[in-house]
């Protein structure tokens, strides 16, 4: 086989002759391949080129005299490396080449006829593509069959803490409605209405319709960024409206948790952003920081920090294992069980997209029972275009 460009051709030969090795050098040569070669004789020097080096093709005397050819398949089977390897002999009797196919040789040829050798390394060469190529397809379908099988428990994990989450607040505006009625019934026709205690069950059922419509924009959230459908409604605000906004609209929530609530904003931050998304951003990582801050004391910050808006929501609670921060911002995902702390496991993973669609960043610093502090970073600018 002669070709107008020579082939590159990395070849290892285990041959005690020099002379034979150099034969079989320039017959190769003769074929159109430019050698980069190298000639051994033993297990250590096979070992060695194996680990240092990389081949195309081993060529093996079938018989040298400390060193064989069935020596030194085991030591290439050793090594775990997939590199075609021809027994090019003086003489090779039926039974020995047998036995060297099944230790796994891929040909066998005689020195004094080398008419197939190109067309024999040619065809290994191709023959271990081949399945090197099989081995990455098969790599690859089972990492997707882990991914799958993980996105199955996913979904199935989520169902289960959605249809929890999502059933505690309906069974309680199920029973306020039944007591509602209740007190409706048992009222005569001229007894005035309990109205204070109506209005306790009226108070009730609209804390956990409130409940419900967060848990469910959400999810709508959710669909939204994941079908690429969120859209930026960009305007020029001081991101301690926001703040003040958040911190009204969760007093309650506060009061409940018993954790006072300290804020530090001296100078106007304004900017461009989606007004309604940043207050989602503070109220996260608010709500997240009563949550998991035991009632410790939570500092919020907003200001200037290196030319960009800054939002830092600082607590001392459970804190955060360094391995589960890994995967904090992920869908779905906790750093806590979900039967201590209910929720769908969506907010961090919201924010950081709210974030990030806004040009900005979140980190968290934190250590276990040293409370967290997840940092905000915004560019004070949005591009022209308001989307994304």
């Amino acid at each position: 086989m002669v070709t107008d460009e020579s082939i590159p051709l990395r070849v290892l030969v285990l041959d005690d002759n020099v002379d034979d090795a150099d034969l079989l050098v320039r017959h190769l040569r003769r074929a159109g391949y430019e050698l980069d070669w190298c000639r051994i004789d033993s297990a250590a020097s096979l070992q060695k080129e194996l680990a240092e080096s990389t081949w195309d093709v081993i060529l093996a005397d079938y018989s040298m005299p400390q060193f064989t050819a069935l020596d030194a398949l085991a030591v290439v089977k050793e090594s775990e490396l997939d590199i075609p390897f021809i027994i090019v002999s003086g003489t090779v009797g039926e039974s020995a080449a047998v036995e060297c196919m099944r230790a796994g040789a891929h040909d066998f040829l005689l020195k004094d006829n080398l008419t197939r050798l190109s067309s024999a390394i040619d065809r290994e060469r191709s023959e271990a593509r081949n399945r090197q190529d099989h081995r990455a397809a098969m790599r690859e379908l089972r990492e997707s069959q882990v991914r799958l099988s993980e996105a199955v428990w996913a979904r199935d994990e989520f169902l289960s803490i959605a249809s929890h989450e999502l059933r505690t607040p309906l069974t309680s505006l199920t029973l306020q409605v039944a007591s509602g009625r209740r007190l409706l019934d048992g009222a005569a026709d001229d007894t005035p209405l309990p109205v204070g205690k109506l209005k306790a069950k009226l108070d009730g059922v609209s804390r956990q319709v409130a409940r419900l419509t967060t848990l469910i924009n959400g999810l709508l959230e959710v669909t939204h960024i994941t079908s690429g459908r969120m859209q930026l409604s960009i305007e020029s605000f001081d991101l301690r409206e926001a703040l003040g906004s958040v911190l009204a609209g969760m007093q309650e929530l506060i009061t409940r948790s018993g954790a006072p609530v300290s804020v530090r904003s001296d100078a106007a931050v304004v900017g461009q952003w989606d007004r309604l998304r940043m207050e989602s951003v503070i109220s996260n990582l608010l709500g997240n920081a009563l949550k998991y801050g035991r009632g410790s004391p939570v500092e919020v910050e907003v200001g200037l920090q290196d030319r960009q808006a800054s939002i830092v929501v600082k607590d001392s609670g459970i804190g955060i294992a360094p391995e589960e921060q890994r995967r904090l911002f992920q869908k779905f995902e906790r750093a806590v069980p979900h039967h201590h702390y209910g929720g769908f496991g969506l907010g961090l993973w919201l924010t950081r997209e709210i974030v990030e669609a806004h040009g900005g960043q979140i980190a968290v610093a934190s250590e276990p029972g040293l409370g967290s502090t997840f940092t905000v970073l915004l560019p004070l600018e949005q591009p022209a275009r308001g989307d994304a």
